[in-house]
């Protein structure tokens, strides 16, 4: 879940700068709060996809956004969801050996725990085995879109200076929209 919301500084300087008009001023920051969180979902869905390898869809329809209101002047962008099969990302599973699949974009690994590697089985799955004997096996899964978007390494964290600037900027976008009626 990420919030994007406005400081009391900021409230401020809207009403300075609204004058007159400043009872306005949530109505203001609310439209410049929903412009900035959906300009923010389609930004973490892009880093994410240019950060994972998983298929493209997901990130975006898997984001929803619960909208500022003049009443509650903070937007949310909220995710959920499972952790993704491997077989989501790119990956090989050869006979002979341990399959490998490629999360990060940082070249195919080997998926192997305690020398024992994964396989592909039916329905084009990975799967590994628990131990030595044949069974139990369980599927192999990578992480969950949530998880991946709010990466402070990978996504939110190289997102967040850009989507304060993007909310600058749309505020002053809906001040000036306001005094010009």
């Amino acid at each position: 879940m990420i919030t994007v919301k406005v400081d009391e500084a900021s409230r401020a300087y809207v009403e300075r700068r609204l004058g007159n008009m400043q009872h306005k001023a949530p109505v203001v920051i609310s439209r410049a709060l929903n412009k900035t969180a959906t300009s923010a979902r389609v930004r973490l869905a892009q880093r994410a996809q240019s950060a994972y390898t998983v298929k493209t869809t997901g990130f975006k329809k898997d984001m929803q956004i619960k909208k500022a209101s003049a009443g509650n002047l903070e937007a949310i962008i909220r995710s959920e969801g499972q952790p993704l099969s491997i077989n989501r990302f790119k990956h090989t599973a050869p006979k002979k050996s341990a399959a490998k699949a490629d999360i990060t974009k940082g070249g195919l690994k080997a998926l192997i725990k305690g020398n024992i590697g994964a396989f592909r089985g039916p329905g084009s799955q990975i799967f590994q085995r628990e131990g030595r004997s044949r069974l139990p096996i369980k599927k192999l899964f990578s992480n969950s879109v949530p998880v991946m978007i709010g990466s402070e390494k990978r996504v939110y964290g190289l997102e967040k200076e850009n989507i304060n600037r993007d909310l600058k900027k749309n505020v002053e976008a809906q001040i000036k929209l306001m005094l010009a009626r």
